[in-house]
């Protein structure tokens, strides 16, 4: 008799499984998600860009799904601590990463990431994109790309520049080498934050950036942000022109993003309805008015629209991923 009660158990759990496996079990899924809190997990301290992102999403999520989404910082190891959690999250679509470019370099700066996040996680939608910025001190002599060039270009040894994660670094790598100054001593930081104060405070000469951490300096002129990553100058700071105005054309890697991502077995329904709930948070007021002071301007694209561009920063990153080994 107890063994066939066991016998029965077993096979509810299976043909539950099976079910909910089919692509009929996972529409059901979706058709239903979510049932309970969604977590978005956040590769870095509360305060950043990213942290002010998905909370303006989550609160979005939540009314729009009626469920809370949480949003769980998890900073730490160039945000490997947060995406290696999403790897090993169940496929439901009740765990998300939000992260940035520099997802595509975690494989290759630690020995403990024992598996590619790009082939564990699934791309799901570009919330926001935004560019980055060359900056240096504010008041000096340093007032353009072409004033660099010329501080540094015979003293490149004693200049130097700030790198803050992996995607600044790789961006900042390419730049350097356009204005012909690969000479210069790059500086690795933790995080931003303490890149911009030895900035202001005149220890570093320069750094590439997201502006959101900076055109408050910008427009206080502790900072001076030299060029910009967009294809024309910004509103914001009109004073500000372009890579291309600068003569540095394109660079790989120069434009920030910020995306979600799921576990890679999650089903197309779910990856799907997920998605739809963000293009609908990147057309929110309240999430516009998070992203417009920052610079960043709302995407909300399709799975595979973002695939595509995952796949193109993957292909930078291969290109220049010795200087994450060095």
């Amino acid at each position: 008799m107890k063994h066939r009660i066991h016998s029965t158990l077993l096979a509810s759990v299976l043909a539950l499984a099976a079910s909910a496996a089919s692509p009929a079990g996972a529409q059901s899924a979706a058709d239903k998600f979510p049932d309970k809190p969604v977590t978005l997990v956040v590769p870095y301290s509360p305060g950043g860009g990213s942290d002010n992102i998905a909370r303006a999403t989550a609160n979005f999520l939540s009314q729009h799904w009626k469920q809370p989404v949480i949003v769980e910082n998890k900073p730490g190891a160039d945000g490997m601590i947060a995406t290696r959690q999403v790897m090993r999250a169940a496929p439901d679509g009740y765990t998300l990463l939000i992260s940035i470019p520099a997802i595509a370099a975690l494989k290759y700066i630690s020995k403990s990431m024992d598996a590619d996040p790009l082939v564990e996680l699934r791309p799901v939608s570009m919330l926001a994109s935004g560019p980055t910025g060359i900056v240096v001190k504010g008041g000096t002599d340093i007032k353009t790309i072409d004033d660099l060039k010329r501080a540094c270009a015979k003293t490149a040894a004693r200049c130097s520049w700030a790198s803050g994660e992996p995607f600044t670094l790789l961006a900042g790598t390419g730049l350097v080498e356009k204005m012909g100054l690969k000479d210069m001593t790059n500086v690795r930081y933790a995080g931003t934050s303490a890149a911009v104060n030895d900035i202001i405070g005149g220890r570093v000469t320069m750094m590439v950036t997201g502006l959101s951490s900076v055109v408050p300096h910008h427009k206080a002129g502790t900072m001076k942000i030299l060029a910009l990553s967009s294809d024309q100058r910004l509103a914001e700071v009109p004073d500000v022109p372009t890579y291309a105005e600068t003569g540095l054309g394109d660079v790989d890697f120069t434009n920030n993003w910020y995306g979600i991502f799921v576990p890679a077995r999650t089903p197309d329904a779910l990856v799907a309805k997920i998605a739809d709930g963000m293009r609908l948070a990147a057309r929110d007021p309240q999430v516009l008015n998070v992203l417009k002071p920052l610079l960043i301007q709302p995407v909300g694209n399709t799975p595979d629209e973002f695939a595509a561009t995952v796949r193109r920063a993957q292909a930078t990153v291969d290109k220049l991923s010795s200087h994450l080994t060095q």
